[in-house]
């Protein structure tokens, strides 16, 4: 009986090309479309869930409370993770992890090549590390991180400076210029979605032995930072509660700077990946939950605009198929048979719909990184992903062929066999109208989403930061010791290179990932408990303020100088002091919290952004100290070519012979702020246009129903004289107001969505009235062109024919 259904259901199919391929393409791009963001979200999800002690592995955080606000940082004080072994020995593990960037020496494969540079992220870390991230070890074990000068390559890593895995087992190189190290392990590649994909581990013991080296210091109770976080592996039957409680205890016993209240907070591993607050040490792919929210959300919204337009289709259908349904009662077929044909047809549309989605999606695969932080060689076809499809299928199949199935089994032979099916027998049009709202109010949610997040990154994009980001290479420099000079001698041989207009030594541009903070006393107190804030710090030489062309409200630039003497601060800081003006500022004096010198400040820059758009211009200080200068920031003059960076980089080579170039334009890595944003604006734009798509088929199919119930009225009005157009605007006006209604239904909920959506940024677009009425004009515009050309079919046909058959 089920194969005489399929096969009764596949005739149809065929018999009705022209639907059956709406439908199709219908359900495909719908199904396509929730696949793809199916991938997406179950790969953010999955981030680090492969570690079998995933639910027992927490970060430590910190979380600096201010009179009016508060900071959040990944990173702990470095003698944490000792004084934790001391004050709570009932935990299982503690697991430090100091980041840091450094270059790798290693012996040149070629005569004419002794040595070949390499830039990497290093992890220095203990054995325990691999009690709470599981790897596969190809050879050694994870003692070989509790000797001395030793490290573990991951495979990429250790074929990539030895030519093989193999080969590179105890081979030896060296780290940061200075540091002899061996390979005493190789473990496979960490998989992509993890928060820690580690390529170098290099030992503790190395780094306790040299702390100076990589700013470890591991007394000092004062300093925090992002690059030095601590992990912990917990017992099961651990109280969380009870730690966290010992943790307040031991912030009390050990963080007594003044004017400070520093809290630790125990992190999950499960929220490591989504807390945007506090980042991440090595990967800085993270996501909030709630975008996987929103992308989940799109997903199911498509489906179900997809499942409106099967339904509005097949009841458009039923229109011919009154006789044959009528036909089949007569001979004794029961409602429950002719539902269960319904369903037959519809279960063989949802599976070449899933079908051809999985090809679609397949097609799809590769470009995902580009709206996404899936990786370039994505997996479609997982048990995960199976599961969806398969309760894709039923869901689809029982979404689409419900009301649909229900109507026609129930049409009365009678009127069937006389081909008179009525707008009401059909379930009448208001249903199938509130179905065409629907999926037009989530197209315009949709849209209004897109328009939101696309002018927003156009409005970061040529936002003005304060300063000229144009044009600017900056160049890593080593920085000198006391007795060199090298720094000095670079940034004079870059002046002499006729398309270089300026240079500035600096510990990094105006706009950077760098959040160095510091406590600070101002005017001559000697009391921290006077400031309630901490400050930015940015150290730069004189030329620093001209070549970023920063603006001043008061005074001027300090003098040129290798240490600080004298200081600029910014407009918030004076706002925050509580002075009157700029001008009141100059001729302060001012101290940083880990300097015995007292600065006179001579000047007060206008505000620029030094961080990302997200976040408010804190206080700043900026002065001179030529020890912390990390950068070159390098001006160009308008059309310069590739030769001029060359000579950059070869000056560069001839005064640093022993270290790695690294180099890059300013307003590149400033765009690298915002390239999940970017992202999301681009997927948006995409999911979007596809609802347009999907949306616009099923006008097609709901004026294809009124149409058919009105082949006899325009004929007749043709008779009488009505002309086309009339009869287009006659079945055109009533899509104007469910376009309305629907417009009413998205925008509030638009609003109140992207409203909060764009309070991540400090600085961000209005939500004007004209974003939204060109979302209403797109959507009508789009109705009119589906329905007018629909419309203009059934008005230009012969008369005759439909007054013919009566």
């Amino acid at each position: 009986m089920l194969a005489n259904h399929l096969k009764t259901a596949w005739r149809n199919i065929v018999r009705q090309k022209q639907a059956s391929f709406i439908n199709l393409l219908g359900l495909s791009l719908g199904v396509a479309a929730a696949l793809i963001l199916f991938v997406i979200v179950q790969y953010e999800w999955s981030y680090d869930r492969f570690h079998k002690n995933y639910d027992h592995i927490y970060r430590i955080v910190t979380e600096t409370q201010y009179e009016n606000s508060a900071d959040y940082n990944a990173g702990v004080a470095y003698p944490l993770p000792k004084a934790l072994k001391v004050d709570m020995p009932q935990i299982t593990a503690i697991v430090p992890l100091h980041a840091t960037g450094g270059q790798v020496d290693i012996p040149g494969k070629h005569p004419e090549n002794p040595v070949d540079k390499y830039s990497e992220q290093v992890l220095f870390t203990t054995p325990d590390f691999f009690r709470l991230f599981d790897a596969t070890y190809l050879a050694g074990n994870a003692t070989a991180l509790s000797e001395p000068n030793s490290a573990v390559l991951d495979r990429e890593t250790a074929t990539r400076f030895f030519g093989s895995w193999e080969h590179a087992m105890g081979q030896h190189f060296r780290l940061a210029n200075a540091i002899p190290l061996h390979v005493a392990a190789i473990v496979e590649d960490a998989p992509p979605n993890s928060n820690l994909p580690y390529h170098m581990l290099v030992s503790f013991p190395t780094l306790e032995a040299n702390p100076g080296l990589f700013d470890y210091d591991p007394n000092n109770w004062n300093s925090i930072s992002s690059s030095f976080q601590t992990y912990l592996l917990l017992n099961p039957a651990e109280d969380k509660n009870a730690i966290a409680k010992q943790l307040d205890d031991l912030s009390k016993k050990y963080f007594e700077e003044a004017g400070r209240n520093r809290i630790l907070h125990l992190q999950p591993l499960n929220d490591v990946h989504f807390d945007t607050r506090y980042g991440n040490v090595l990967n800085d792919r993270m996501i909030k939950r709630s975008t996987l929210t929103t992308l989940t959300l799109i997903g199911l919204f498509i489906l179900v605009m997809a499942a409106i337009n099967f339904i509005n289709l097949s009841t458009a259908q039923a229109l011919g198929k009154g006789k044959e349904i009528g036909v089949r009662k007569v001979l004794g077929s029961s409602r429950k048979n002719l539902i269960i044909q319904s369903f037959s047809e519809t279960f063989l549309v949802v599976c070449f719909s899933v079908a051809a989605a999985i090809g679609i999606a397949y097609l799809a695969l590769p470009h995902l990184h580009y709206f996404s932080n899936m990786p370039e060689t994505p997996t479609l076809l997982q048990s995960e992903t199976l599961l969806f499809l398969c309760g894709t299928l039923v869901l689809m199949t029982l979404l689409s062929g419900m009301y649909p199935a229900l109507i026609l089994s129930g049409f009365k032979p009678a009127v069937a066999l006389k081909n008179k099916i009525s707008t009401a027998q059909l379930g009448g049009v208001p249903i199938r109208k509130g179905l065409v709202v629907v999926q037009f109010a989530i197209a315009q949610l949709l849209m209004i989403g897109t328009l939101v997040a696309v002018r927003q990154m156009a409005f970061i994009r040529n936002a003005d930061l304060g300063f000229d980001k144009e044009a600017v290479y900056v160049v890593q420099v080593p920085t000198d010791d006391s007795v060199s000079q090298r720094v000095s001698v670079f940034k004079q041989r870059l002046l002499q290179l006729p398309q270089v207009q300026s240079v500035s030594l600096a510990s990094d541009v105006p706009s950077s990932d760098n959040k160095w903070q510091s406590n600070f006393y101002f005017d001559g107190t000697e009391s921290g408990d006077e400031i309630r804030f901490p400050t930015a710090m940015k150290f730069a030489d004189a030329d620093y303020f001209d070549n970023y062309t920063l603006r001043f409200a008061a005074g001027k630039a300090y003098a040129e100088s290798d240490t600080a003497k004298e200081a600029v601060i910014n407009e918030t800081m004076v706002h925050k002091l509580g002075l009157t003006s700029a001008e009141d500022a100059v001729g302060k004096r001012i101290r940083i919290g880990f300097m015995d010198t007292w600065m006179t400040v001579v000047g007060v820059v206008k505000d620029f952004t030094p961080n990302s758009l997200r976040e408010e211009t804190g206080p700043m200080v900026i002065t001179a100290l030529k020890q912390n200068y990390y950068v070159a920031g390098v001006k160009l003059r308008p059309g310069t070519g590739k030769g001029t960076l060359d000579e950059i980089k070869n000056h560069f080579e001839q005064l640093y012979p022993e270290h790695y170039f690294q180099a890059g334009f300013l307003d590149e890595s400033i765009a690298r702020f915002y390239e999940q944003e970017e992202k999301m604006a681009t997927a948006y734009q995409l999911f979007a246009l596809l609802s347009l798509v999907i949306s616009g088929i099923g006008l097609y199919g709901m004026i294809s129903f009124m149409l058919g119930q009105k082949v006899k009225e325009i004929g007749i009005r043709k008779v009488l004289g009505a002309s086309v157009a009339s009869i287009v605007y006659l079945f055109s006006k009533e899509f104007i107001y469910l376009v309305a209604i629907a417009f009413c239904m998205a925008a509030p909920v638009a609003y109140y969505f992207m409203a909060d959506w764009l309070n991540n940024f400090v600085f961000h677009i209005e939500l004007g009235i004209g974003l939204f009425l060109s979302v209403v004009a797109i959507a009508l515009l789009l109705a009119m062109l589906t329905i007018g050309i629909k419309a203009f079919r059934a008005a230009t046909a012969n008369p005759v024919d439909s007054l013919r058959d009566e």
